[in-house]
């Protein structure tokens, strides 16, 4: 069976529907390694937003100054 003779059994419009979900899952597939990148980074910019901040200094009213 040739190409030609497996597209007139299937019908023009199964065979279109066929490449169009394809071309949609190379695309989507293309697009999320980008888009994990931003993930990570944002995920990382988080955790440095997220981290605790040093305690301020402390003077003591015994005079031993800052700790």
């Amino acid at each position: 069976m040739t190409t030609t003779q497996m597209i007139q059994t299937t019908g023009l419009l199964a065979l279109a529907a066929v490449l169009l979900l394809a071309l949609a899952v190379i695309v989507l597939r293309l697009a999320a390694l980008p888009l994990a990148g931003a993930a990570l980074a944002l995920d990382k910019a988080a955790d440095l937003a997220a981290a605790p901040l040093a305690p301020p200094a402390v003077d003591h009213p015994r005079g031993g100054g800052p700790r």
